[in-house]
């Protein structure tokens, strides 16, 4: 059966219409992780500049030539940031900043309420400093929550303090986050013969949490720009 003209011209119609569609969507693609990207940057910038730049003393600021004051450098306060952790770092890793150091600690733990907070912040950089190596170790795959349902989780730590004192042997930390904001979760305490490793990085098993299972790799990134 031939086609009328008009049906020809309805064909022709709705292919252009298909293949702007498609182009359209490609372009969404492509530019929406570059916008969210651009825009997550410079909102940080942006934040960390508004933060710091006023905690600079009048007395420097006016120390700084007035063209320079007027002229506004997108992450200046990032440098200052910056310079002033690094001084600090070199400060706190000699012999003299180091006693320097434990003389404001001591001071601190001295005041009630503050001493309390310092101390919990503390103890949670530190712990967080010297685990960073072995954070997010393993994805794994534990049923929850309940049978027969499956989460990608990661192993953070063996279990240890408190809850080692009441599980038995044999339990691991697992982080489970939350689709898709991985920020938010919860912390299991789970049975090793319970964990199922899967053979993924944590970059990857972040990229599919973050995705809603719709991305696990960089493969699945450039099959989709192919699309």
């Amino acid at each position: 059966m031939t086609e009328t003209p008009e049906e020809e011209q309805l064909v022709k119609k709705h292919g252009l219409f298909t293949s702007i569609r498609n182009s359209f969507f490609a372009g969404v693609v492509v530019a929406l992780p570059i916008g969210l990207t651009i825009w997550l940057i410079t909102s940080f910038v942006g934040f960390v500049d508004n933060s710091v730049l006023p905690l600079i003393p009048k007395q420097v600021v006016e120390l700084i030539p007035q063209v320079l004051r007027e002229l506004h450098i997108p992450g200046l306060g990032i440098l200052i940031s910056f310079v002033v952790l690094w001084g600090l770092g070199v400060i706190a890793t000699n012999f003299l900043g180091s006693r320097i150091l434990r003389f404001g600690e001591r001071i601190l733990a001295r005041v009630p309420v503050v001493s309390n907070i310092y101390n919990a912040v503390k103890q949670i950089v530190v712990t967080m400093a010297q685990q960073k190596e072995r954070a997010f170790r393993d994805v794994c795959l534990i049923e929850y929550p309940r049978k027969g349902l499956w989460a990608i989780g990661f192993v953070t730590a063996d279990l240890k303090g408190a809850p080692s004192d009441v599980l038995p042997d044999g339990h691991v930390c697992v982080f489970v986050p939350t689709t898709p904001n991985p920020t938010s979760g919860f912390l299991l305490f789970v049975k090793i013969k319970d964990i199922v490793i899967l053979d993924m990085t944590p970059e990857e098993g972040a990229k599919m949490i973050i995705s809603g299972g719709m991305v696990t790799s960089n493969a699945d990134l450039e099959d989709g720009k192919k699309r």
